[in-house]
């Protein structure tokens, strides 16, 4: 007689990180301005006649900016918009570290999805303010991203580009996975980016969102947003795909998408909650198995309240860290930096801190802070990423030894 249950799903593991930040191009100058608590901000120049000066913003490095370019594809050199430097920059990093190379056998029916809230928004904005003609933008359709990055990779899978406002490299990450467990492909190029927006900046101050002092993440204090750039993208492989010697940085366990639709701006906490419980259960957890949560954490007043009461309640034990705090707010890319720190934490036993004193935080969670804090027997990291709109995607990661 035939067997009833439900077969187990597909196992998906992450083979390759690649990152570019205001850190600087590469996983490694990241990984150590986490760790460090280091920031990088800087002040952003007044956009309009009247906007307040002094606010601070993260932006990658010219240097790093020209090593991405030069590694881009030919047509993203032609034209060069920073959402598509940066993923191709991050994709190509993280191709290496997998130890696969552009037009590897793996990669021709990879599956590319990249998440961005603003996509090309430079090209546009340039347009508007007469720096660039039409013709030498390279357009300006979010799809280009991530076709640019299948071209760059060698892949002719399926290509997509995720939009859902700062939740959208989580909801990628959503995508590819289901895909690689549908049987699609045993390969998938997924993550975030953004570029620099000035639509964003304009928005952010007409919300008094951003100002002179930079993200301090469930700090009593906490006031200000502190908007980045930049990309980060894992390569996933199924456990069939992988090759001998291959050492997985993690499995993905699971991930949950939704969306409360309940406001344009203010986070459902009931909504939020719910999006917690579904990624356990597609994960088979309880609150109690996440050892570490690497958590939103704008810095604002109504997201770290709803999203650090959420901690507290049910995950009392699991330490939590914001790393915004540090690198900034990535926008639509912040999940994928949230997903390679949870990926290294993994791979390295130690949570990175959030670079406020555990004097300042103002509700009883397990925060890091100071110094990074070794777990040698880590098993569950946990990835939040939410958005305007009210969306809402998390991630959950299994170490993979």
């Amino acid at each position: 007689m035939a067997s009833s249950s439900t077969p187990e799903p597909t196992r998906v593991f992450v083979t390759g990180l690649g990152m570019i930040s205001p850190a600087g191009a590469g996983v490694a100058p990241f990984w150590d301005d986490l760790c460090a608590g280091r920031q990088r901000f800087e002040e952003l120049p007044p956009l309009y006649p009247g906007m307040k000066t002094g606010i601070l913003g993260g932006r990658v490095p010219r240097s790093a900016y020209e090593e991405a370019l030069a590694r881009a594809g030919a047509e993203t050199r032609a034209t060069p918009r920073a959402a598509s430097v940066f993923a191709e920059y991050a994709a190509l990093e993280a191709l290496q570290d997998a130890g696969l190379h552009p037009g590897d056998a793996a990669l021709r029916d990879a599956v590319v999805c990249v998440g961005s809230s603003d996509g090309q928004a430079d090209a546009l904005e340039d347009l508007v303010a007469g720096r660039r003609d039409v013709k030498e933008t390279g357009g300006f359709s979010s799809y280009s991203i991530s076709e640019g990055v299948a071209r760059a990779v060698g892949s002719r899978g399926q290509v997509f580009t995720a939009q859902s406002t700062c939740a959208s490299a989580n909801v990628a990450l959503s995508c590819a996975l289901e895909l690689l467990r549908s049987g699609a492909a045993d390969t998938a190029i997924v993550g975030g980016c953004d570029p620099y927006s000035e639509k964003n900046i304009i928005g952010f101050t007409t919300l008094q969102a951003i100002g002179p002092a930079p993200c301090r993440p469930f700090a009593g204090n906490r006031r200000f947003v502190t908007p980045s750039e930049g990309a980060g993208v894992l390569v996933l492989q199924t456990e069939r795909a992988l090759r001998p010697g291959t050492r997985p940085y993690a499995e993905v366990l699971a991930t949950a998408v939704s969306n409360d639709a309940g406001h344009p701006t203010a986070p459902d906490r009931d909504g939020v909650a719910a999006c917690h419980r579904r990624a356990l259960d597609e994960a088979g957890l309880g609150p109690e198995d996440i050892d570490v949560i690497f958590a939103h954490g704008t810095g604002s007043r109504a997201n770290d309240a709803i999203e650090g009461g959420i901690f507290a309640e049910h995950y009392p034990k699991a330490a939590v860290t914001a790393i915004k705090g540090t690198i900034g707010h990535l926008m639509g890319g912040a999940g994928a930096a949230g997903s390679v720190a949870a990926c290294l934490t993994l791979r390295h036993r130690l949570v990175p801190p959030t670079p406020i004193e555990a004097s300042e935080v103002e509700l009883d969670i397990n925060l890091v802070t100071g110094t990074p804090r070794a777990l040698p027997e880590l098993r569950h990291v946990q990835s939040n990423a939410f958005g305007f709109g009210g969306n809402n995607a998390i991630a959950i990661f299994r170490s993979a030894e």
